[in-house]
């Protein structure tokens, strides 16, 4: 894929620049629209205030839904040198607990819907790490804890420094852990200036065009679409929640002419009526994100909705950003595209060799360009070394190519999971399901769903003796995992299916799918 490598304009550059050019460009947030030019304002007076607290190289924490304290802390915290950790807003308990003490930031920047989940994970870790807490609310019934706004009348300013390293670190993202807890990538500005030109690239988003989007700015995709706004000047809107009635109602109110969906959110649109009817509807969107996409799916909203693109067409992942995008008028339904200008992607065999056209194998990459993939893992360098066996990132994943280049996913490699777009670490709600009394062991594995991702199973063997059912082991889970990990289906079983050397046979259990002897939530 061709095209000028932006890794020069990253937030603060990219802010400059619109702030000479257009300052009056819009983004929406919490139900209202902002230019660029009062946003960045208000950030460099945040960025004064969080200075006296955080230092170049410190970790800001954020737990916020889409809006102007998730924005403007981002804004913030770059601008005053700080990492920014954004914490997905349905972690608690134990998983929430982790990554405080393994980020340890300076300050944690929370809504007050999230200030007490954040307060007691940090008292679990022993932290006593100051908070500053937004919401209606405030921080006055929250003894010791700064007040967002208080901060916003700082008084003081840090001004736009355009000297930034494009190596140096802005995020760091959590993705979940596969053989043990979740691990944070070091995401560069240059990373991300790359990513968020990849995006706008692939889906050719043009200045005139109005991106709607509930995809939540804890994750990297709202994060490179609104930067990918700096970069091109073209309007965006970050919707606080998702809600199948209310997509096409926001969708209408923004104008939009592109939505940036997750994969189950197109399959839920599409089966769903529309309150003014199809007509109303039909040709206001000319492309629709996300994927999964089959090519169902695809031809569903072209004929029902008039949307000329479907599916983003892509494969990346937190460590490398984009892999694979698709090529101008070239979309196919199924395929992740074709390989970009900022990789080389080779399918390898169990020993690293490379396999001809059309065989299955693993994916490995790595960059052609300064800047455009992860710093590695925090904290954690043997198990980034251990990615990069023979120089080349070992993804995990399972991939074959056709006779034109065009990727395809075949399967996972590793042992996790996605619901509702969310990543989910099979080893971390094992690992909360296995303080329950009453529970010897536990497999939390995938099993089919009809909205094209993963639905969570957990086959249960109870100790000797123990008598909890099914519910009572959902009722009792629900409130110690994040919301899209709770089980929607739990199996009762004597015992696991193990290898010769003991290891649990995960493949086989998801085969074994829902079985007779599995319990659903959906019909209890």
């Amino acid at each position: 894929m061709a095209g000028s490598r932006r890794t020069e304009v990253g937030l603060v550059g990219a802010l400059i620049h619109r702030l000479e050019v257009q300052p009056d460009l819009t983004i929406g947030l919490d139900g209202t629209r902002a230019t660029v030019a009062d946003l960045a304002d208000r950030a460099c007076t945040l960025a004064a205030a969080l200075a006296e607290s955080v230092a170049p190289g410190d970790r800001v924490g954020v737990m916020a839904r889409n809006g102007r304290v998730a924005l403007l802390t981002w804004w913030a915290t770059v601008l005053c040198g700080g990492y920014v950790v954004p914490f997905n807003t349905n972690n608690r308990g134990a998983v929430l607990a982790h990554q405080l003490a393994d980020s340890e930031p300076a300050l944690v920047v929370a809504e007050t819907e999230f200030a007490e989940v954040v307060r007691a994970a940090l008292a679990e870790v022993g932290s006593a790490v100051p908070m500053v807490v937004a919401g209606t609310a405030g921080a006055e019934n929250l003894g010791g804890s700064l007040d967002f706004d208080d901060l916003l009348d700082h008084g003081g300013r840090l001004d736009l420094r355009p000297e930034v390293d494009p190596y140096g670190i802005s995020h760091l993202v959590y993705t979940a852990g596969t053989t043990g807890p979740s691990k944070a990538c070091m995401v560069s500005h240059g990373y991300l200036a790359n990513f968020a030109r990849q995006m706008w690239q692939n889906l050719q988003r043009a200045p005139d065009d109005r991106l709607w989007t509930p995809m939540p700015i804890f994750h990297l995709a709202a994060i490179t679409h609104t930067l990918g706004s700096l970069q091109i000047g073209s309007p965006i809107t970050l919707a606080t929640r998702f809600s199948v009635s209310n997509f096409w109602p926001q969708v209408l109110a923004a104008d939009a002419s592109m939505a940036a969906l997750m994969g189950s959110m197109l399959v839920l649109v599409a089966n769903a009526p529309v309150p003014a009817g199809d007509d109303a509807v039909r040709g206001r969107l000319r492309v629709v994100s996300g994927s999964p996409v089959t090519p169902e799916l695809a031809r569903t909203w072209q004929h029902r909705f008039g949307v000329d693109r479907v599916g983003s067409g892509t494969y990346g992942m937190t460590e490398a950003a984009l892999l694979t995008m698709t090529p101008p008028g070239q979309y196919r339904a199924g395929a992740a595209g074709k390989v970009t200008d900022s990789f080389d992607l080779r399918i390898v065999d169990e020993h690293d060799n490379p396999l001809p056209v059309g065989q299955v194998g693993e994916i490995v990459c790595r960059p052609t360009s300064p800047a455009t993939m992860f710093n590695g893992y925090w904290r954690r360098p043997e198990e980034t070394l251990a990615t990069l066996r023979g120089l080349w990132f070992h993804c995990g994943d399972y991939g074959r190519f056709d006779e034109d280049g065009y990727l395809y996913f075949v399967d996972r490699g590793k042992d996790y999971l996605r619901r509702g777009g969310e990543n989910i670490s099979s080893y971390e709600i094992e690992r909360v399901i296995a303080g329950h009394p009453q529970v010897a062991e536990v497999a939390v594995h995938a099993v089919r769903s009809a909205l094209a991702e993963d639905e969570v199973k957990a086959t249960v063997v109870l100790r000797s003796g123990a008598d909890s059912t099914e519910r009572e082991l959902s009722e009792w889970i629900a409130p110690r995992v994040p919301r899209y990990a709770i089980p929607r289906f739990i199996e009762l079983r004597e015992e696991l299916p193990r290898n010769a050397v003991g290891r649990v046979l995960k493949h086989q259990l998801r085969a074994d799918g829902i079985t007779a002897s599995t319990w659903s939530a959906d019909r209890a």
